[in-house]
């Protein structure tokens, strides 16, 4: 192969053709398909393993007694119980295998890869490391790979990383780690822009196959911790009734001399009574219930068990984007940064003219005609406001944003008026100008009053970004005259309305919330202020390596951000919160949306997928939300104690009737 950028992942190194047909036979067999393979356990032996354990075989022993002694009622009615019992056991698995099914979706489809020099259209499933892919707008990222050539990507990892905006790729490094600004994680979506792309990780390598992994790693049956609690008292009501049976046995049949069937019918009475047959079953109806009322509040449960941990809960993960925000980035004119006599609402409508309000997809368009409606008394109503606006301002030419220039202009004409100016919009250092910019139509200027003003918009620029804001740069020319710089509008995606009271709530119902998010750590750090959780957000870095402190500042900790640029939140961080605060005794809910959010979703004993999340989160959740927010939660809490109360006391009644019938018969059968 040839030398080429320094050795990437793998230590391969990328060629100018690609690969061969050859090198990717061999990389084929070393790596694997570029796939998530499931390991499938046959169901025939998945529903044969719900026979198994001490609860099922004293259940079994009680039936073939009973069929021994033809008392064939009691056996049918053993046999049911039994059957209902190993079905819902049964159905519990399976849904853990839809996780896999679900982040599968999707996966056949074929790109370009340049092979032998060629590029051929090839099944994403036959990539392998070191294959160059020719990626463009609207592709779904089909394994982790490094840019190599071509545009500025406009990349959304929201799915994966739960960053409220597109990420730009190339960008800077990360300190000590080259390339690490050229990556591109697998599942992602290219949203502008078109480049040649080196796969560097493929199948169960990339970060969405490490997901898949863990989702593996954490499925299967799940025992409650007040089942698991019942199951242990019931073993010792088995055990005891073992060693009733035994001496019965002994006393009736070897000492007094009794016939073994008599004995036998006496024994099948002590092992019914023992074994609390039909309390498995009585569980499971008693949570479908509670369950059903559950899907009353917007809350579908897909394991019942959680309907039992959810009560005993004592911390939520949460994520950020669409469960405490409203997952819209919102723009405020209110608080902008005004320059050159403009006023915030004048910025605004200064950004509205140099936005294309047909182009929903635009985070930032979308954000500025929405505040721009708002501002202009149209509500919600985005293209009545766009239609209010042209009847002040004609469009003679627009120059859309790409990612080279990473600004718009608009050239306007003033409606019924002589007024003629040129607005643009976008990242503050482009709005600035100050060099040339290939690919703006020519369109290239210097604000008026640069060196200054340059000072002055940076300062409030790094003021916002403390703040936890994104921004956007506004400037106009006005009749030929100089480009001056109007303001910064800042941005962000703003909490939902309710978020801080429910938040207020879950804590007064005394479980402890923590937020992770793949945000930047000023953004989270500023939304945790805003609905009062807590601003002790620390970087996702501190999560690594392992150690006792690290444990000490999970457990305390308010939650975890983003770090930098390339150090992104990735699944295995939000998994390991989880395990680590589960290892510490805590009964864990976890909240999630994302493909990045699914391993953490499995393996926390309360997973919730929130409104709108991805079929990985949805699958390998719990409960799934189908109302927006946090409330729904709340309401799960408050519901499912009041269900835990009322299974509780029913369980204790059970068992000491069962102690209190075991020992009657103990006293008949050796009187």
């Amino acid at each position: 192969m040839d030398t080429k950028d320094g050795a990437y992942a793998n230590d391969l190194i990328p060629s100018s053709k690609g690969l061969t047909t050859a090198e990717a036979q061999a990389q084929t067999i070393k790596w694997g398909r570029n796939e998530i393979p499931e390991e499938k356990e046959p169901l025939w032996r998945m529903f044969a393993m719900q026979f198994v354990g001490t609860m099922p075989a004293m259940i079994e022993i009680a039936g073939l007694l009973a069929f021994l002694l033809k008392s064939y009622v009691d056996f049918w009615i053993i046999l049911a119980l039994l059957l209902t019992n190993a079905t819902l056991g049964f159905i519990e698995e399976m849904n853990a295998q839809a996780s896999i099914s679900a982040l599968k979706d999707g996966m056949i489809r074929k790109l370009p890869t340049k092979r032998d020099g060629n590029f051929t259209p090839l099944d994403i499933a036959e990539l392998v490391p070191g294959d160059v892919v020719f990626l463009r707008g609207g592709n779904v990222v089909p394994a982790d790979c490094k840019w190599i050539e071509g545009d500025e990507l406009q990349v959304d990892q929201a799915a994966l990383t739960g960053e409220s905006l597109p990420v730009q790729v190339p960008r800077e490094d990360s300190d000590g780690e080259p390339g690490s600004g050229k990556k591109l994680w697998s599942g992602s979506v290219l949203k502008t822009g078109e480049a040649e792309c080196f796969v560097t990780e493929t199948g169960v390598h990339t970060m969405i196959g490490e997901a898949a992994k863990a989702i593996q790693e954490s499925g299967g049956k799940h025992v409650g911790v007040f089942e698991g609690k019942i199951i242990l008292a019931g073993r010792v009501l088995i055990v005891l009734t073992l060693i009733a049976v035994g001496s019965l046995l002994f006393y009736q049949v070897g000492i007094r001399g009794v016939p073994l069937e008599e004995v036998l019918e006496m024994s099948l009475s002590l092992v019914i009574a023992s074994v609390p047959i039909a309390l498995p079953m009585v569980m499971k109806v008693t949570l479908a219930v509670g369950a059903k009322e559950m899907a009353k509040e917007g809350g579908i449960v897909t394991h019942l068990t959680a309907l039992e941990e959810i009560a005993s809960m004592v911390v939520l993960c949460s994520d950020k984007t669409g469960t405490l925000t409203t997952a819209q980035m919102t723009v405020y004119h209110d608080t902008a940064a005004c320059f050159n006599g403009f006023a915030g609402k004048e910025v605004l409508e200064l950004a509205a003219l140099a936005s294309n309000p047909a182009n929903k997809d635009d985070a930032i368009d979308r954000a500025t005609f929405q505040a721009y409606a708002k501002m202009v008394g149209c509500g919600s109503d985005v293209d009545a406001a766009a239609e209010k606006l042209k009847k002040k301002w004609a469009t003679d030419k627009y120059f859309g944003f790409n990612p080279t220039v990473k600004r718009t202009v608009a050239d306007v004409s003033q409606i019924g008026g002589s007024r003629k100016m040129r607005v643009a919009k976008g990242i503050v250092s482009k709005v600035l100008g100050g060099k040339a910019i290939e690919g703006d139509g020519g369109q290239q200027w210097t604000v008026d009053d640069f060196v200054n003003m340059k000072k002055a918009v940076e300062d409030a620029d790094l003021t916002f970004g403390k703040s936890g804001y994104k921004t956007i740069g506004v400037a106009v020319a006005i009749d030929g005259g100089p480009m001056k710089y109007a303001g910064t509008l800042p941005i962000m995606d703003p909490p939902r309305v309710d978020t801080a009271d429910t938040i207020a709530k879950i804590k007064n119902a005394e479980v402890d919330v923590k937020m992770i998010t793949g945000d930047h750590l000023n953004i989270a750090k500023e939304l945790a202020r805003q609905i009062e959780l807590g601003v002790n957000i620390q970087p996702n870095t501190a999560l690594w390596p392992a150690s006792a402190a690290r444990d000490d500042l999970i457990l305390h900790a308010d939650g975890f951000a983003q770090a930098n640029a390339t150090q992104i939140v990735m699944p295995t961080d939000k998994h390991e919160v989880v395990a680590v605060l589960m290892g510490m005794g805590k009964v864990v809910g976890m909240t999630g949306d994302g493909v990045n959010d699914a391993p953490a979703l499995a393996k926390a004993q309360i997973g919730i997928a929130v409104e709108g999340a991805t079929d990985a989160a949805q699958s390998a959740a719990d409960i799934i939300l189908t109302r927006p927010g946090l409330s729904p939660i709340f309401t799960a809490i408050v519901e499912s104690r009041k269900i835990f109360k009322r299974l509780k006391s029913y369980v204790i009644y059970r068992i000491c009737v069962t102690v209190q019938v075991v020992a009657f018969l103990c006293v008949v059968s050796f009187a």
